[in-house]
């Protein structure tokens, strides 16, 4: 018989043996975690692992450089960026506990309300309560859609639960950088919008079959300066590691992979703001007084294209807004302004201002079509001087037709005034310049029906094709400057920090677009449409000015409505000052629907108060064209004179 073994020691065996068996254990997990993090460390799938740690912890942050600054020809800023904030809050921080919410939530509702102004406290109660419920499946909200300024985020800073240090009170910032002009609304389309172009373009269409039409850049909003420029004011963004601290909240830290941003470039254009001021001013004012349906101004220093200003406003309700840049986008038919170009065509094919046109009553029938002069001529024979001075339709249509529709050379006559730059783009520099929808007597065109037997008849007093007003502005500019065509500029200088990088000089289209004896020609006709013809409004005893007045019939859905169905009119007033020694041109064009005020729809009494009024002001701006007022007494009685006898005028 075996000896007993005692109770106590029976125990204390069964105690060692399961002290040994999870010694065991723990040696076996041990050894487990050991050969789990040596596969970790070395096997590839624990480099995956490691990469896609890193990557929840670091990542790369880019950063935007400052875009640039626009300028005036002046150094006056036309365009800056701001830094703003779209103020947020994170509701998923642990640190924001139920406890601490509550007793902030009253204070900080109280404090979004008076800060934005736009809701009561318990409304802002209900917002922060809702996104505080909802934290766990969508923590970050926008807490208002207005932006605020940096001296508002140092008030928001102090508000309650919002003043806890970053990552913990739930402040969440999203900084934009907003483009401000201290000149409001001028220049508004010249200035464009500063909105990602390439995000924009590269957007597919909802069907995706289908590229996005080109018109979808306007219609979102894609122009101007800003939107042409955009890769030089844009600058290169660089990048930032970021370290994630909670859901909303990173650090910066130090990586060899952090890159500099670059800021972009600033840009001076060429604009005068007290020229474009008045311009746009005025030209409001007009449309509004006259209730008009749009308007555009250029004012060009002649010696350089120069564009000293540029508006264009379109009247909406009881004011008027820049919504289009008709001056460099738009396309009209030009009408009795263009017949400076068959003026030129005329007298460079041998011509004489004191040659005698057939006029006779005033209206002519020609292959089934009706030309019609707006005024009884003074004889049914009258000179080209006075023909131009009068703006005849049916002398213009008479002079080409027997120089060159009956001679054979239609052609030469189209290509004369294709030499002149209507039938391609003025390249200003801008995206959106219109191109011209200008037609030539191929065979193609005749037998499209584009080209007719009476295109060249209507063609010689600016119809059957489409320009825009800086075309036409452009070959009067031209004349001004002894016959050399200068492209229109917008742009002076990009630079960075003050320091030139690149420098625009004026660039000559043409040098000589015809002989000097013409130009001379051309140039006595234009000062006599303001001393003798429709353009008597400008005359003034202070300084010369040489224009032409033009009064074109728009066309809506294909074709002309006529007078008692709300046909549209282009009236416009375009030409240069001081005549005798030009320094600036000036176009004005405003469109208008017939009798929508009396008959203030042509050129000289609905465009030419406002060509005045920029004139005016460009005058009394240089003190080198003024003489002493003792001199001009004569010149005053001579004006009053002259201003009565215009009465008797046709506008």
């Amino acid at each position: 018989m075996s000896p007993r073994i005692p109770k106590e020691q029976h125990i204390k065996r069964e105690i060692m043996l399961r002290v040994k068996l999870l010694y065991v254990v723990f040696l076996l997990v041990g050894f487990a975690i050991f050969a789990r993090i040596l596969y970790l460390q070395y096997s590839p799938e624990g480099a995956r692992l490691r990469e896609k740690a890193e990557e929840r912890t670091f990542f790369p942050e880019r950063i935007d450089g400052q875009r640039g600054q626009i300028f005036a020809s002046d150094g006056s800023l036309l365009a800056t960026s701001v830094t703003m904030y779209y103020l947020g809050m994170d509701f998923g921080v642990d640190s924001l506990t139920p406890r601490r919410f509550n007793a902030g939530v009253n204070g900080l509702a109280d404090s979004l309300s008076a800060l934005f102004g736009d809701r009561s406290p318990t409304h802002y109660r209900a917002l922060l309560q809702e996104g505080f419920n909802n934290r766990a499946t969508r923590g970050y909200r926008r807490l208002n859609p207005r932006l605020i300024s940096v001296d508002e985020l140092q008030r928001v800073r102090t508000f309650p639960l919002l003043n806890l240090r970053p990552g913990f009170g739930g402040l969440s910032l999203e900084r934009v950088y907003h483009r401000e002009h201290p000149f409001g609304l001028l220049a508004e389309r010249t200035l464009g919008t500063t909105r990602s172009v390439y995000d924009t373009l590269l957007t597919p269409h909802r069907d995706s079959s289908k590229q996005r039409p080109q018109l979808m850049l306007s219609e979102r909003g894609l122009y101007g300066i800003e939107f042409s420029l955009n890769d030089r004011l844009k600058g290169k963004a660089g990048w930032q590691m970021m370290q994630k601290q909670t859901s909303r909240f990173s650090t910066p830290v130090e990586s060899p992979l952090n890159v500099e941003p670059i800021d972009g470039l600033d840009v001076t254009t060429t604009l005068d703001m007290d020229f474009q001021d008045v311009a746009s001013s005025m030209l409001a004012r007009q449309i509004l007084k006259h209730g008009a349906l749009r308007g555009t101004v250029v004012l060009m220093e002649v010696a350089t294209g120069e564009i000293k200003a540029i508006a264009n406003l379109e009247r909406l309700g009881d004011g008027c807004r820049e919504t289009s840049n008709y001056a460099i986008g738009g396309r009209d038919e030009p009408g009795s302004t263009f017949k400076l170009a068959s003026l030129l065509a005329l007298l460079d094919d041998g011509m004489h201002l004191d040659d005698l046109v057939d006029v006779g009553s005033g209206r002519l029938e020609l292959r089934r079509a009706t030309f019609r002069d707006d005024h009884s001529p003074e004889s049914p024979r009258i000179t080209l001087r006075r023909v131009f001075e009068t703006s005849s339709n049916v002398g213009f249509v008479q002079a080409v037709e027997r120089r060159f529709k009956e001679r054979g050379k239609e052609k030469e006559y189209v290509d004369y005034i294709a030499a002149l730059g209507f039938d391609r783009p003025l390249d200003t520099g801008l995206i959106g310049e219109a191109i011209p929808n200008f037609h030539k007597p191929t065979p193609e065109a005749i037998k499209s029906g584009t080209w007719h037997s009476n295109s060249i008849s209507y063609m010689s007093h600016g119809y059957g094709f489409e320009i825009s007003p800086l075309h036409t502005l452009t070959l009067y500019n031209a004349v001004a400057n002894n016959g050399k065509m200068m492209r229109p500029m917008l742009i002076r200088e990009l630079s960075a920090d003050g320091v030139p990088v690149q420098q625009f000089e004026p660039q000559v289209i043409n040098a000589s677009i015809a002989p000097s004896r013409t130009i001379d020609a051309v140039r006595a006709s234009l000062e006599g449409v303001v001393e003798e013809g429709t353009a008597g409004v400008l005359r003034n005893p202070y300084y010369k000015v040489a224009a032409k007045t033009g009064t074109a019939q728009q066309l809506t859905g294909g074709r002309y409505l006529g007078e008692g169905s709300g046909q549209i009119y282009m009236a416009t007033m375009v030409g240069y000052f001081p005549a005798d020694a030009p320094k600036y041109s000036c176009i004005v064009s405003i469109w208008t629907r017939y009798n929508a005020y009396g008959d203030v729809f042509y050129g000289s009494s609905l465009a030419g108060p406002v060509f005045k009024a920029v004139a005016d002001r460009v005058y009394v701006t240089h003190h080198d064209w003024q003489t002493p007022l003792v001199a001009t007494r004569q010149g005053e009685r001579d004006f009053m004179r002259r201003l009565d006898s215009a009465k008797n005028h046709t506008l």
